[in-house]
């Protein structure tokens, strides 16, 4: 009888392993596995994008900040809005067999191509092919990736409670990425600052450091100084307005930039902080132009410049943006300012 034994542990061992590879290959299971796309937000440190046009976008965490390309800091919504996607996305069934083809062929034409990562590792936790909408505009074609080979069917996904299909949220242009943030600064961070305006000197300023919690003003150019106390109580206030100062829109692609970027700023912030890095933005007319609101002004005479919109270069010149006076129209303030009735002071 003992010699039958080892015979009779390969048959139990064989008929495990047909009773497990049955339950775990029926229908059923097949569509669950291949219907989860679903990684835990907790754990994840890198979402990498790609597309059919060669398209690539990296964000990562690293030192409490999400960055894109491992250069730029991302923006926080766009993080957020991504992050709910890729760690509650569910399916909802999959693609019906009537429909399989066509949704192949597009999601082979036009995709994004996603990886997920957790805990730094170098391996994806999750790979999938994301499509475009349904009829309905609610749900989104994915399709796994197995490792080895693309999942046997595409999948319906959404993400329960948000209406609207998902494809948006996997934004591949990595300029729109980036954070919008100008000047984000406690009023102990800043060393000093300096505000000009290349065509009025006499309202440039300088602002620096004296101790933890004081500061001194003085005009740019000796010449213009007002020998009046000036109030302490402004230049907190007013420093404390750099804390959250967004542009609107990066305008890398405006073939005006170099030529603007050559005329006179209206008015120049030169930032520099504790650790003596330097953090200059330049402001330039906005010449009229369609989408500006204010035809005339209160003469009657027609605008040459927009009112509501400057360009700007950031990030010490590297880009070129579009800022709003309604944003940056409180740091334009004036040497004068920070005295107490400063018409008569200057008198």
């Amino acid at each position: 009888m003992k010699k039958y034994i080892p015979y009779l542990i390969i048959i139990l061992a064989l008929g495990g392993a047909a009773i497990w590879f049955y339950l775990h290959n029926t229908p059923e299971s097949i569509n669950k596995r291949e219907g989860s796309f679903a990684v835990p937000e907790k754990d994840i440190t890198k979402v990498v994008m790609e597309d059919e046009k060669g398209a690539h976008v990296e964000i990562t965490k690293g030192n409490g900040l999400w960055m894109v390309n491992s250069k730029y800091v991302a923006r926080e919504e766009l993080v957020k809005q991504v992050l709910e996607a890729v760690s509650r996305v569910t399916s909802l069934a999959p693609v019906p067999k009537n429909g399989h083809d066509n949704v192949i062929r597009e999601i082979t034409t036009k995709y994004i191509k996603v990886s997920v990562f957790e805990n730094n590792s170098d391996k994806p936790t999750k790979s999938y092919w994301v499509g475009g909408p349904t009829v309905d505009g609610r749900g989104t074609y994915m399709l796994l990736d197995m490792g080895s080979k693309a999942a046997s069917r595409p999948h319906i996904t959404y993400v329960p409670g948000i209406q609207g299909y998902l494809t948006p949220r996997f934004e591949m242009d990595a300029e729109v990425w980036r954070s919008r943030v100008v000047f984000n600064y406690q009023p102990e961070e800043i060393q000093s600052l300096k505000v000009e305006y290349p065509a009025d000197e006499k309202k440039s300023f300088f602002i620096h450091q004296v101790a933890l919690d004081s500061f001194a003003v003085d005009p740019v150019v000796e010449a213009n100084r007002i020998h009046v106390d000036y109030e302490q109580k402004y230049v907190k206030q007013y420093l404390n307005f750099y804390s959250s100062i967004y542009m609107e829109a990066f305008d890398n692609s405006n073939a005006a930039k170099d030529s603007i970027s050559k005329t006179t700023p209206y008015c120049i912030f030169t930032i520099t902080e504790k650790d003596s890095s330097v953090n200059q933005v330049k402001m330039f007319y906005m010449p009229f132009n369609k989408r500006s609101k204010a035809l005339y002004d209160e003469k009657g005479f027609q605008m040459t410049y927009d009112v509501d919109r400057y360009y700007a270069t950031v990030h010490n010149g590297e880009d070129f943006t579009v800022v709003q006076y309604y944003v940056f129209g409180k740091l334009l303030r004036q040497y004068k300012d920070f005295f107490f009735k400063p018409t008569e002071a200057a008198q």
